[in-house]
C-alpha cells in the first residue's frame, strides 16, 4: 500500500477509506412515479425526428464514436495522396516531357487585329449600301 502522504498531510489509504465511509452512507433518491412515462415520450420523439445529415453524422461518428477503425483508413488517404501527388511531380519533372506555353499575344496587336476587322466590316457594309451602279438615268443621288 501507498503510505505517501499529499499536501493536506492524509495519505492516499485514509483518504480511500474517507471516501467509502462516504458511499456506505449515501442514500439513493426515490425515481418520479412519471419516471418511465417521461422516458418513452422522450423516446418516441427521437423516433419520429427526421433523419440527421450526413455530414452531421460523420461529425457525431468523429466526436463519440470508436476511432479505432478511423486510423488505418486516414492513413490509407494519406498515402494514395502522397502516390498522386509524388507520381504528378515526378511526370512534370521527366525531360522528354515538355510543357508548351500559349504564344503571348500583346493587347497592341489584339487592338490592331480588331481595327482591321472592323475595317473590312466597313469596306462591305460601304459595298453593299453603295447603289450608285444600281442607277442607270445618271441623275445625281439625293
Amino acid at each position: 500500500m501507498f503510505t505517501e502522504k499529499n499536501a493536506t498531510g492524509v495519505t492516499d489509504e485514509q483518504a480511500m477509506h474517507d471516501v467509502m465511509a462516504m458511499l456506505d452512507d449515501w442514500k439513493v433518491p426515490e425515481l418520479s412515479p412519471w419516471f418511465d412515462a417521461r422516458m418513452m415520450a422522450r423516446l418516441r420523439e427521437e423516433q419520429q425526428r427526421a433523419p440527421e445529415g450526413w455530414f452531421a453524422r460523420l461529425r457525431d461518428r468523429f466526436l463519440y464514436g470508436n476511432t479505432a477503425t478511423l486510423k488505418p483508413m486516414l492513413a490509407g488517404a494519406m498515402a494514395v495522396l502522397l502516390v498522386a501527388g509524388g507520381g504528378g511531380y515526378w511526370e512534370l519533372q521527366q525531360p522528354g516531357v515538355q510543357v508548351q506555353a500559349q504564344p503571348v499575344v500583346s493587347p497592341t496587336v489584339k487592338d490592331l487585329q480588331i481595327l482591321d476587322n472592323n475595317a473590312q466590316a466597313i469596306q462591305q457594309m460601304d459595298q453593299l449600301l453603295d447603289d450608285s451602279g444600281d442607277k442607270t438615268d445618271g441623275s445625281p443621288q439625293s
